[in-house]
């Protein structure tokens, strides 16, 4: 694959040289510690539905335990990706190589695409943990909220003030669960695509690497601070109400939506997996409009820099033939 790429974009094959090469250097170590961490998380999460004492505290807040443990990753995740945008157009600046470029004939599309995908492929590693953290958490989700909500309707039924409405009839919808794990991955791949696109654009604005990662990061995180923020002020301190409120699912990357489509069917939950339909696509659209005018601006601002359209770039093929 680097070598086709090698051919078809060698701005692709510079960049994806240079942060391999200025990097750090990942020894055997770090190699195995990084994988044996997320093995750790998981089974963590996964050992609070052995045996559980769904009466006490701690097995109460599982669930915010284990989201908790999502919304870490992924913020370390789009974090890096970032970074692995950030440096990309302004590190050409600095080094005053940005002409030398230039003078190469590629198009502005050309040295923007290569940038991009070699930052992706950089981040690729941590998109990877992400994804299997996001896929792992699926089932212990579903076995939290099935244990919870049996315990609940037990509790019910064996109240004084049981009223014969409540049942412990318990069943999983097919369509919701496939659905979980094709926007799982979705939603993980647009998360990289989103952040490498905003150090791309921070990049190309400021031209200065500290200076990038601190306007992407900025843009990325406004939505988290500013959703969840309206999410507390509405709804106060109710943590149970936060995953079915739409702007919540906007703070935490899709993550909520996704988690209650894996949610049992039963009387507590009639109705919530088609509403995450409407949050995922909310989801998938403010990522989306990120990446889009990222990737737009970062174009603009590439060919005012003196970088060739790209008709241009194939005016002296085509004189040629």
């Amino acid at each position: 694959m680097l070598t086709a790429q090698r051919k078809l974009n060698p701005v692709f094959w510079q960049e994806w040289t240079h942060q391999t090469r200025s990097g750090l250097r990942t020894t055997i170590i770090g190699q195995v510690a990084g994988p044996l961490l997320i093995v750790g998380l998981v089974a963590l999460c996964a050992s609070s539905v052995i045996n559980p004492d769904l009466s006490s505290f701690s097995t109460r807040n599982s669930r915010d335990w284990l989201m908790l443990t999502v919304w870490v990753v992924h913020a370390i995740v789009a974090a890096r990706c970032i970074l692995a945008g950030a440096n990309a157009i302004s590190r050409e600046h600095i080094g005053q190589t940005w002409d030398a470029l230039v003078l190469t004939g590629l198009s502005a599309r050309q040295i923007m695409l290569g940038k991009w995908a070699a930052a992706m492929r950089r981040a690729a590693p941590w998109v990877l943990a992400l994804a299997v953290v996001r896929l792992s958490m699926l089932p212990i989700f579903t076995v939290l909220l099935t244990q919870r909500f049996a315990f609940w309707t037990y509790r019910r039924m064996n109240s004084g003030y049981y009223d014969g409405e409540f049942s412990l009839t318990i069943s999983w919808l097919p369509w919701a669960w496939i659905l979980s794990v094709v926007a799982t991955v979705a939603l993980t791949v647009l998360e990289a695509a989103c952040c490498t696109a905003l150090g791309l654009f921070g990049s190309t604005v400021t031209r200065r690497g500290a200076a990038a990662i601190a306007l992407a990061a900025l843009i990325r995180f406004a939505p988290i601070a500013i959703f969840a923020g309206f999410t507390r002020y509405e709804l106060g301190n109710m943590s149970w109400r936060y995953f079915r409120y739409t702007p919540f699912a906007l703070a935490d990357g899709g993550t909520s939506p996704v988690y209650q489509l894996v949610s049992p069917l039963m009387q507590w939950t009639a109705g919530r997996h088609e509403q995450a339909l409407g949050q995922l696509l909310l989801v998938i659209g403010m990522l989306g409009l990120m990446t889009f005018i990222s990737i737009s601006v970062a174009l603009v601002l590439i060919r005012r820099n003196g970088a060739l359209t790209q008709r241009q770039a194939l005016e002296p093929a085509l004189e040629g033939s």
